[in-house]
């Protein structure tokens, strides 16, 4: 794609922190670092979803922590 184009799409490319949608998957809890691509007020990641299959969020979960003290 040309400069020119890019312009004109307002093609942009930045790295985005994201978590798996499955909480069963590693990337559920660790997270990743992917690339969001946007042109034409679309966006979308690449890669476009975990390795388990399913999509990514940007909201980092809330990890349920165990209370073994009582």
């Amino acid at each position: 794609m040309s400069d020119h184009d890019r312009w004109l799409a307002n093609y942009r490319q930045h790295p985005a922190q994201v978590w798996c949608t499955n909480p069963k998957c590693s990337l559920h809890e660790d997270g990743t670092t992917v690339t969001y691509n946007s042109e034409y007020g679309q966006g979308w990641y690449e890669p476009e979803e975990c390795a388990c299959g399913h999509e990514w969020t940007e909201d980092k979960p809330e990890i349920e922590e165990n209370d073994d003290d009582a």
